[in-house]
């Protein structure tokens, strides 16, 4: 793969050779200029930068779609839409050859043409904070269309309206394989509108169903969200008919259709997650009729291997997705032509996903396809000329319209080869015939759909359950009674458990565990034992006996050394009252701690970790301070054990809260293990508590806050012109050390909220690559305007109280009667709690938790020596350290 550096100024025409080609930069030597972009595409592909809209006052573009007679359409994220005629090649856009839709729309995340209209899906708060109106095209969907034929679109229709905005809000559309409907995809912020919930191919009464209640996110994100997590939903081209066909997803932002008919959806990672028991990747999902993947709020994500959710196709790692595109409709060689373009926003990087079939679903590897830094990777559209148009922009990033084309030999292009595996067609042809019986009521369906539970398909036997659990339960609970086949008892189990009639619970648990352990697979093994907490938590505990049953059977197994048997018995353990598990987990978190396990291979992978250098050392960084992912999940479990207990054992379960809380995990590692030490000493005798808090320590920010260098001074009442020309002076020539910028950067306050090179708060973004999406001008102006771009991610919210009284802050939890609130970013222990009685109104706060003066401490050097470790990414081998590192970009 080719290395080409270029200015981002003007038109630049790129052939990918064997060589690396240096285009020279033009652009005027200021660091306010667009920042250098180093891209690297793949031999014989051409790379055109076509328009350039920020710099032309049209914004940054997040979305794309191709109209009829080559008119192409765009979206600032929080602007205007634009209509514009792809130039031919050689040619750029002027201008004066981009035009505003004139219409009361715009903020729109996902673009589509078809039914000669413009389907819109809007990503905007309809009120501010103080519930006034914002705007008459909120979040939704709409359409717009040219109603005289003069080529300008001039009537707007709202087919959906939405609450939920920001960055997990409304995202992407596109149309069914057969040309008839509209499939849109939301994020988790994203209310499903009842009438969508109501008309569901997911039977719509999803809940937790987790053991035990899910410790939340120690930053606040996320925690008021419920089930089921971001959705997938189809409709007719005039949006009159909605119907819900997947969720349980995070925050998926883009999806497609394959050769095959069959939908694929790009779902995001927590990425403060990393490192525990429930992280999960940036993955590929097949999104099937009915398809539940298991999201949940906190450490309430349910893993792949629960029978009621379905497990990813392909993890990539880290990242934040954006576009999906399926390949056929590229002029691309033909290795490139079954398969899946995903964007990574983040990391500036380009994936091939290539799909193969794995009986009715699928399985596939990725590679990098090409990628820039920076290059803020937005959206994709297939041309009708065969060349891939792409964008890069989002967050007022510098944006541009992209040309990719290949130029090679025209005997490595084909057309698209059909599917050959004649086993899995009909494989799939057997999971959709099932998938007929969702949301209808069929019963002449039930036999069929009860003789496939047992299917060794995965895909097949979730298809037959969530079409059992569409019908009439009387009509089939009386198959359950009669039935003898283990899997079938254990995925029937499961739809009992949600929709079986009153009285069904002991049934349920007598036929389970009737069923024989040394007769089942250990992935049947598994079901069962997620059967078995299903029906306790739907259904309740189970009698004396039938639980002293399972105690007696799962302890003449545990531990097993297998990481998800083991987190299944010691799970069902715990909360069935065991008190011999206590010392089992004890033991076992003693033992991971002591060997580190960690059960996430795929994130220590070379291929993960080095498949750039831009981002590489952040995810080696990240990986190193991670705790044992084992050992967390029985320090998290054992907070909930109340029998079993003696002295010994929690001098060694409390003596571990000490020895984590002094690791190297970051600031919001800690908070969260405190949350995890209070819950445990909730089952701590009174007169012990004192000596469990002495061995465990107790995390405090407010300490971490006293124990920061100070910075030299003396400051000053700065502006962003004194700033300019501090660094103008300072960073030319500038010699300095690793440890003096980290010093000034916890002097400046910055890694309290931020991380950096994987330790550091969380409150705010990761600051390890913003050298690689921002210029200096761009950061200074981050710093001093904070207002200007709040992710609502981060955001705090803005609550009116009864009493007259204003708070603002990052909501922790919210039950019945009360909102658990934190005031202070830079003190995530500390929280207040809010009557829901007395609350007015709320909403996203306009005011950024991150101060706008934080410069004024330091002096002229010092601010040198903090410039220099954001733009160098905290990397000791950058030239301003005496390294290599980063010279090609200057």
């Amino acid at each position: 793969m080719k290395r080409t550096y270029l200015s981002v100024l003007g038109y630049l025409f790129l052939l990918a050779s064997c060589q690396t080609d240096i285009v020279p930069d033009t652009s005027v030597d200021t660091e306010d200029e667009p920042k250098e972009i180093v891209y690297n595409i793949p031999p014989n592909f051409e790379l055109e930068i076509l328009y350039s809209p920020l710099e032309n006052n049209d914004g940054s573009w997040v979305a794309l779609a191709e109209g009829e007679n080559g008119m192409f359409y765009a979206s600032d994220q929080n602007g205007d839409l634009y209509q514009f005629k792809i130039p031919p090649v050689g040619e750029v856009l002027d201008s004066t050859q981009v035009d505003t839709i004139d219409l009361d729309i715009g903020h729109a995340h996902g673009l589509l043409w078809a039914f000669n209209s413009l389907y819109v899906s809007v990503n905007e708060r309809w009120e501010d904070g103080d519930g006034e109106p914002l705007t008459e095209t909120g979040s939704g969907v709409y359409r717009l269309q040219d109603t005289d034929g003069d080529g300008q679109l001039d009537e707007l229709k709202m087919l959906l309206k939405l609450e939920g905005s920001g960055e997990h809000g409304p995202h992407s559309m596109v149309l069914s394989p057969d040309g008839k409907q509209i499939y849109f995809i939301a994020g988790n912020y994203t209310k499903i509108p009842e009438a969508i919930v109501q008309n569901s191919c997911l039977p719509n009464n999803w809940e937790a169903d987790n053991l035990f209640p899910p410790f939340l996110d120690a930053r606040g994100h996320a925690t008021q969200i419920e089930p089921p997590g971001g959705w997938i939903a189809r409709t007719d081209p005039d949006g009159k008919n909605w119907e819900l066909v997947a969720s349980g997803f995070r925050n998926p932002f883009d999806m497609a259709f394959n050769r095959d008919g069959e939908l694929f959806a790009f779902d995001a990672d927590m990425e403060w997650d990393i490192g525990m028991p429930w992280y999960r990747p940036i993955r590929i999902c097949h999104a099937t009729s009915g398809s539940n993947f298991g999201w949940r709020t906190g450490s309430g994500k349910w893993p792949d291997y629960y029978p009621d959710n379905l497990p990813a196709v392909v993890n990539l790692g880290q990242g934040s997705p954006t576009a999906v595109l399926y390949t056929a409709g590229l002029d691309f060689p033909q290795q490139y032509k079954n398969g899946l373009l995903v964007f990574d926003w983040s990391f500036g990087t380009a994936y091939y996903v290539d799909l193969e079939e794995k009986g009715s679903t699928y399985t596939g590897g990725f590679s990098e396809f090409f990628s820039g830094t920076p290059l803020p990777l937005t959206d994709a559209v297939a041309g009708s000329d065969g060349a891939l148009y792409f964008a890069s922009g989002g967050r007022k990033l510098e944006s541009h319209l992209y040309r990719l084309r290949y130029t090679g030999p025209k005997e490595a292009l084909g057309m698209m080869e059909k599917s050959t595996d004649e086993d899995a067609a009909k494989l799939r042809q057997l999971r959709r015939q099932l998938e007929a019986s969702h949301n209808r009521k069929a019963p002449e369906s039930i036999p069929l759909l009860w003789e496939q539970l047992n299917h060794p398909d995965r895909f097949i036997r979730y298809a037959a359950r969530v079409g059992l659990e569409h019908q009439d339960v009387g009509a089939w609970q009386s198959l359950f009674m009669e039935e003898k086949d283990p899997v079938r008892i254990i995925q029937a189990s499961l739809a009992l458990a949600r929709f079986g009639k009153p009285g069904i619970q002991k049934v349920l648990f007598q036929k389970l565990a009737q069923l024989d352990p040394a007769g089942l697979s250990r992935a049947q093994q598994l079901d069962r034992l997620r059967a078995i907490g299903l029906v306790a938590i739907r259904r309740g505990m189970p009698e004396t006996a039938i639980r002293q049953g399972f105690i007696n059977e799962f302890n003449a197994q545990f531990p097993t050394n297998d990481p998800a048997m083991d987190r299944e018995f010691s799970q069902l353990l715990v909360y069935f009252g065991d008190p011999l598990a206590t010392a089992k987990c004890v033991e076992l978190l003693e033992k991971h701690t002591r060997e580190k396990t960690v059960t996430h291979p795929d994130l220590l992978s070379e291929e993960v970790s080095n498949r750039s250098e831009q981002y590489g050392p952040t995810i080696l960084d990240m990986l190193k301070h991670m705790p044992p992912t084992e050992a967390l999940f029985y320090g998290v479990l054992l907070s909930r054990a109340e029998q079993g207990w003696d002295d010994t054992l929690r001098d060694k379960y409390f003596s571990w809260f000490f020895d984590a809380l002094n690791s190297k995990g970051g600031m919001s590692f800690k908070p969260f293990l405190e949350n995890i030490r209070k819950q445990a000493m909730t089952h701590v005798p009174e007169d012990l508590q004192a000596h469990c808090e002495e061995l465990s320590g107790v995390y405090k920010a407010g300490e971490e806050l006293m124990n920061l260098p100070q910075p030299e001074g003396p400051g000053g009442d700065y502006n962003s012109t004194d700033i300019h020309g501090i660094l103008g002076k300072g960073l030319d020539e500038y010699e300095g050390n690793i440890e003096t910028g980290r010093r000034i950067y916890e002097a400046a306050l910055c890694a309290m909220c931020h991380r950096m090179r994987g330790e550091g708060g969380s409150m705010g973004p990761d600051l390890t690559q913003v050298h690689t999406r921002f210029n200096r001008g761009e950061i200074i102006d981050a710093i001093f305007s904070p207002n200007d771009e709040i992710s609502d991610q981060y955001a705090f919210t803005l609550f009116d109280l009864k009493d007259g009284e204003r708070m603002t802050g990052k909501i922790l939890s919210e039950t019945g009667d009360k909102i658990v609130l934190m005031p202070n970013p830079f003190n995530m222990t500390y929280t207040v709690e809010i009557p829901k009685s007395n609350v007015l109104k709320s909403g996203l706060s306009p005011v950024s938790p991150m101060p706008s003066n934080l410069l004024n401490r330091l002096n002229a050097q010092e601010i040198t020596d903090l410039f220099a470790y954001l733009l160098s990414g905290g990397d000791e081998e950058w030239f301003y350290y005496g390294g290599t590192k980063g010279l090609d970009d200057e």
